[in-house]
């Protein structure tokens, strides 16, 4: 049985998002026996020294990315495989940081195209081009979205991310990406979009998302 890696997990430095801090991920991860983890925290890498060291000295394999926030609202994860890449990675969320108010990030999309060296690419959770194209039935669109990431990364380097959390429309959107990767040749990859490492934390992240969204808990 292939062993289960998350690549997709959110620290508290994904702000008034995720509940834990990188420690907590990093012990979690170990705890069950995963022997790599992503840390893709929302436009930014501040946690990544601090997972770095956790992941060592649990001896978890550190993985470094980002969920980059791009102009059209859309989100991609992207993952650190070399030196190149990161230099890359720090760079697109520079630029996203630069082209949008204090706080937020919005990068332009056609700046991944000089900026793919040393990174690979996940279609993002459903709120990425391909899965969003998918849930409002434009097929097209989902085709065109994961083709530019294609061309962009490279086939063998961007991989249509699969995910599904119970929701009512979440057995259609993947059967369409799975569809969609198949068409494509495309290789697949399973991610939770982790925010907590414990599941009693989601009352944490209940309240920090209230916050971020200015309303009640109710």
């Amino acid at each position: 049985m292939t062993e289960y890696v998350e690549l997709h997990a959110h620290s508290y430095f994904s702000l008034l998002d995720g509940a834990s801090s990188p420690e907590e991920l990093v012990a979690r991860a170990a705890a069950l026996g995963m022997p790599a983890l992503a840390l893709t925290d929302h436009d930014a890498v501040y946690g990544a020294v601090r997972f770095v060291q956790a992941a060592r000295a649990q001896g978890v394999r550190p993985i470094l990315g980002a969920e980059l926030t791009l102009a059209d609202g859309t989100h991609l994860t992207l993952l650190v495989e070399n030196a190149t890449g990161w230099h890359n990675l720090c760079r697109l969320i520079s630029l996203a940081r630069h082209n949008a108010p204090k706080g937020e990030a919005s990068l332009p999309v056609e700046a991944l195209a000089n900026h793919t060296g040393g990174l690979l690419a996940l279609s993002g959770c459903r709120e990425g081009a391909v899965a969003r194209a998918l849930r409002r039935g434009d097929k097209r669109g989902a085709l065109a979205a994961a083709g530019q990431l294609r061309e962009w990364f490279g086939r063998g380097r961007a991989w249509i991310e699969l995910q599904h959390h119970l929701r009512p429309d979440d057995d259609a959107l993947v059967d369409g990406l799975v569809a969609l990767a198949r068409r494509l040749g495309l290789g697949m990859v399973a991610t939770n979009n982790v925010h907590y490492a414990e599941r009693e934390s989601h009352c944490l992240q209940d309240v920090l998302v209230a916050i971020r969204h200015l309303t009640t808990l109710d």
